[in-house]
């Protein structure tokens, strides 16, 4: 098997004047074509040997998505080096922690903010000599450095354009170290080859089909194997396009202007995409929601389907570039009802499942082949089997070499049979499709020694219109309780409604009328589940869960041990 930089330059050649990489500048997006990026990786990786960076030597990302992540991955690989991204969500110390485990001896920086959090521990960087910073140079950013710093298009300028062609590379090579994110406990550096993850991208292929037609809208942290495997190897790889998201903020507006063909994302973006649909219905005339309803109930074919979807349907998709053939959710479990509302208006979501030490995908419904609330039937290339104790087993190609300088954990991991032990129950039907009930370090045991699932009760309360985030407490607790984030907007209109004063967030967690109305919703809620698990009690908190405070992974899944510290007292009272 071949390598990536290897099918990278063959695929460049293939399709050298079609656009592979659109970045938006100056508030336009433009293209680069095949050639143009072959070019650049070519000249990094002249520039990355010109500064003593030898093969099996790890060089850092710590950046947004943009071209400079491709080519500075593809350029490290192609000399034989080892990637290793950063969240850059992480903080300083995170950040410091992972380039000195991973050794690394030079790190590639997009942005001001992201060097000063590498400069804040610089003296305890023994291994990074040199850092690479993409954008504009600051005079004073060099004086406070101890550290290298060089310029991206400084060394690209001096560097002698050859025809570089990548050389001693082997698939079974590590290629990169990946730092799990973790809802639980402290990162591991995931070793993965070449082969790990081409295997892993033609496994995809061809259980979702790509088109060298196809767009790909990149906004979920490349740092992140799903977006680096789903996002940008299985396009580029492909002679597909890739457009960047300028941030999450402006994900509907990017929508709209690069009109993607595909898209790679998190439940939650799908949550916020139809609470916007709901609210903008609820806003509108009455004549407008009866039409939105009517429409809603039609049959997926024939005239009356054909005329819902001309009246109602392309308008909401157009929302989202009108283009979308279809998209996939990973990082999490997504609510059912999301996703038969979007097939309803024409948006095909399919449902995945992986981890990082899998490269990652395991398991993805398919776009002729699919059942809502699973992850879809296992890849063709990986073996999947149930323990006893409802884990999920994973045996194929794509698994990891090991945890770098880990073999305790490694071992702990793949057992000597070669099964890795995913950490996740779960279970297959008899149609082979995959669903997972949650992380096996996640389940609560009540004090009276029921097992609750907190992922299945939190899906049901974020779905209510009136809520934006939930977490379900009650782990050695006498009943289950949940923090609860409102979605302020949809309160206020509430309050409007019925004629009440609008305060201030800080005011509206305590007032009666608020505890009123989410103790309705919670009834309604409880109704879905045994008596058991009911909501008992709950608390109204002002503030979303954030990447900020590290409450949320890079795919915005919940970091329960920091949030249950960060709300201990409120927590406690509810258990008084």
């Amino acid at each position: 098997m071949k390598t990536i930089p290897e099918i990278f330059f063959q695929t460049a050649e293939k399709f050298s004047q079609k656009p592979a990489l659109l970045t938006k500048e100056s508030g336009v997006y433009f293209s680069y074509t095949f050639e143009q990026v072959a070019k650049k990786v070519k000249i990094f990786s002249q520039t990355l040997l010109g500064l003593g960076i030898q093969k099996g030597e790890k060089v850092a990302i710590l950046s947004e998505n943009r071209p400079e992540w491709a080519i500075a991955d593809l350029g490290i690989m192609s000399i034989g080096a080892i990637t290793v991204p950063l969240h850059t969500t992480f903080n300083p110390k995170a950040i410091s922690n992972v380039l000195n485990h991973s050794e690394a001896k030079a790190v590639v920086v997009a942005s001001t903010d992201l060097l000063l959090k590498i400069l804040l521990f610089q003296k305890e960087l023994p291994f990074l000599e040199k850092i690479i910073y993409v954008e504009k140079l600051n005079d004073d950013l060099k004086k406070v450095s101890d550290k290298k710093i060089l310029n991206w298009d400084d060394l690209v300028a001096q560097a002698e354009f050859k025809d570089f062609v990548p050389k001693n590379l082997n698939s079974e090579d590590v290629c990169t170290i990946i730092y799990t994110s973790g809802t639980t406990g402290n990162p591991k550096g995931v070793m993965l080859s070449h082969r790990n993850l081409l295997e892993n991208v033609e496994a995809v292929k061809r259980a979702v089909p790509i088109k060298t037609s196809d767009l790909f809208l990149s906004f979920l942290p490349l740092s992140h194997v799903l977006e680096r495997l789903a996002g940008y190897y299985v396009p580029l790889l492909t002679g597909a396009s890739i457009a960047y998201a300028e941030n999450i903020k402006k994900l509907s507006q990017n929508l709209k202007e690069t009109k993607p063909t595909i898209l790679i994302s998190v439940p939650r973006i799908f949550e916020k995409f139809y609470d916007v649909i709901q609210d903008k219905i609820a806003s509108s005339s009455v004549f407008k929601q009866n039409l939105f309803h009517w429409a809603l109930k039609r049959k997926s074919s024939g005239f009356s389907h054909w005329l819902a979807d001309h009246l109602i349907f392309k308008k909401i998709r157009n929302q989202l570039g009108g283009r979308l053939r279809l998209t996939v959710s990973g990082g999490a479990s997504l609510n059912k009802k999301i996703a038969k509302f979007f097939l309803k208006i024409g948006i095909l979501i399919l449902e995945g499942y992986g981890l990082t030490e899998t490269s990652p995908v395991i398991s993805v419904n398919q776009e002729n082949d699919f059942k809502f609330g699973t992850v879809g039937k296992t890849l063709d290339n990986i073996k999947v089997k149930i323990s006893p104790e409802k884990e999920i087993l994973i045996q194929g190609p794509s698994l990891m070499k090991g945890y770098y300088k880990d073999l305790t954990e490694t071992q702990k991991a793949i057992n000597k049979d070669n099964w890795f032990h995913t950490g996740d129950l779960g279970f297959i039907d008899q149609e082979g499709f995959l669903t997972v009930i949650g992380r096996k370090k996640e389940m609560l045991v009540t004090s009276g020694g029921k097992n609750i699932w907190p992922e299945v009760i939190e899906k049901e309360i974020n779905h209510d219109p009136y809520v934006s985030q939930s977490m379900v407490i009650g782990h050695n607790r006498k009943f289950i309780s949940a923090l609860i984030v409102p979605d302020w907007g949809e309160v206020k209109n509430f309050l409007k409604a019925k004629n009440l004063l609008v305060k201030a967030p800080e005011e509206l967690v305590k007032s009666p009328e608020m505890l009123d109305l989410f103790r309705e919703r919670i009834e309604l809620i409880n109704r879905n589940f045994s008596h058991f698990e009911d909501i008992v009690r709950f608390k109204l908190i002002v503030d979303e869960f954030s990447q900020e405070r590290e409450e949320l992974t890079p795919t915005l899944k919940l970091r329960r041990q920091l949030i249950e510290k960060h709300y201990q007292q409120a927590i406690e009272e509810m258990y008084y």
